[in-house]
């Protein structure tokens, strides 16, 4: 495990062999459920059944050592003034193209797109299990992907406003995760969420950074 934080000798290789060695379906943390507030208002829930087939998407978590040495993952911040998901942070990840041959080639495109990540630096380790998004009704596929020197990235204008470095070892810090209040449309809910370099990850990207902890170092495994 620290050699997995620590960018130590090896690191890429101990990364593909826990993904391989992986249970599925991963275990997810429930704190990271939307739950009432107890205001106002009624948390909806989602019947899959009652949806028509989802739409695919992918998105890519790009894993590779910072200045200090530390492996971090790529995250977005969205514009504010965006009609859609503006100001929210995710990994970079969008829609499967006709144009895309697969779902994987979907998610190094998208990463090129939105963060400048050439593809050919990028070695896929391999994948999480899949996440479904009621709101949008996409099927996301998590591709983690390991890049053995820290890129020059460059956000796309006109989506992205900032790049947050956020590294692995803050998801298994008790100061990083918590739960946070959320406004929803005239109500409020909680759930848990990752706090860092001044931004809130929350809902599916906090649901895929989860998978991800879990399968670098289970929680059965992990002292009390």
């Amino acid at each position: 495990m620290e050699r997995i934080l620590r960018a130590d000798g090896g690191w890429e290789e101990e990364i593909a062999d826990a993904l391989g060695r992986a249970l599925r379906p991963i275990p997810r943390d429930e704190r990271l459920l939307p739950r009432s507030g107890g205001t106002v208002g009624t948390l909806r829930t989602y019947d899959r059944a009652l949806f028509p087939p989802a739409r695919r998407a992918a998105t890519l978590l790009a894993i590779y050592p910072d200045a200090d040495g530390r492996l971090v993952v790529p995250l977005t911040v969205r514009h504010a003034d965006l009609r859609a998901h503006a100001g929210e942070v995710s990994l970079p990840g969008g829609a499967v193209d006709t144009t895309d041959a697969t779902p994987q080639a979907a998610a190094l495109r998208e990463a090129w797109e939105e963060i400048g990540l050439e593809p050919t630096t990028v070695h896929i380790a391999g994948h999480l299990d899949d996440v479904w998004i009621p709101v949008s009704n996409f099927e996301l596929r998590p591709f983690v992907g390991t890049v053995s020197q820290r890129p020059l990235l460059v956000p796309h204008d006109a989506e992205v406003a900032s790049i947050v470095e956020l590294p692995l070892d803050a998801l298994f810090d008790d100061e990083v995760f918590g739960t946070e209040e959320f406004d929803g449309r005239g109500f409020t809910f909680h759930a848990g969420a990752y706090r860092y370099g001044g931004v809130r990850i929350w809902g599916a990207t906090a649901f895929t950074l989860d998978m991800l902890a879990q399968v670098l170092h289970p929680r059965d495994q992990r002292l009390v």
